[in-house]
């Protein structure tokens, strides 16, 4: 497999663990929440989508997994047509400030079924703007590296990502996200449903 190839999966799974968000950042402190959530994005002639689930405790920590499906365009490396590419990857987060915004710091582990895996460190740094009593605006600055495993498995990856989604009526959260990876401009949305509780009482 030519490393081209190699670095053009690694950069959507790095990009998909920038452009995810800590959805803890939704929840008070004393809160906890499970969440579902699902996303797209692009990148040139490819794309990726995902779904994922897990569970938060607002300024603590947060668990999550998440399922990608990419299609790639292999005329791009002179590979032949376009191939689907699967890959599974298992988060934790760990709330460092949580004040008027969070900094949260993010380790994970992608395994796709075309490269080698891959070691994911991102942060993230987010703050609510209240717009309505049911309306909130959360801009979420992302920083990822992707460290890939193996020999020959090519250099690790640098992602930029930027997500602004909107927290409606306290359960629903959907946004545009953007991205840079290597070089390369992403977009595309991501949306979810978050199910919170008090844990104080």
């Amino acid at each position: 497999m030519k490393n081209s190839f190699i670095l053009a999966v690694l950069m959507f799974l790095s990009f998909s663990i920038s452009s995810s968000f800590a959805q803890g950042i939704f929840l008070e402190k004393g809160e906890a929440g499970f969440f579902a959530d699902g996303g797209y994005s692009s990148l040139k002639n490819s794309y990726a989508t995902s779904i994922g689930a897990g569970i938060a405790f607002g300024g603590i920590f947060e668990f999550g997994y998440t399922s990608s499906i990419s299609k790639i365009k292999l005329s791009m490396y002179g590979l032949g047509d376009e191939i689907e590419v699967r890959s599974k990857t298992v988060s934790l987060g760990a709330v460092l400030i949580k004040k008027k915004a969070q900094l949260e710091v993010n380790i994970g582990y992608a395994l796709s079924d075309a490269s080698t895996g891959l070691w994911l460190l991102g942060f993230e740094f987010g703050s609510e703007i209240k717009i309505h009593q049911k309306l909130s605006w959360y801009p979420i600055f992302s920083f990822a590296a992707g460290i890939p495993v193996g020999e020959s498995s090519g250099n690790p990856v640098i992602a930029l990502g930027f997500s602004l989604p909107f927290l409606i009526a306290k359960h629903v959260y959907l946004g545009p996200s953007f991205g840079l990876t290597e070089g390369n401009f992403n977009w595309g949305f991501t949306g979810g449903i978050l199910i919170s509780f008090d844990t104080a009482n």
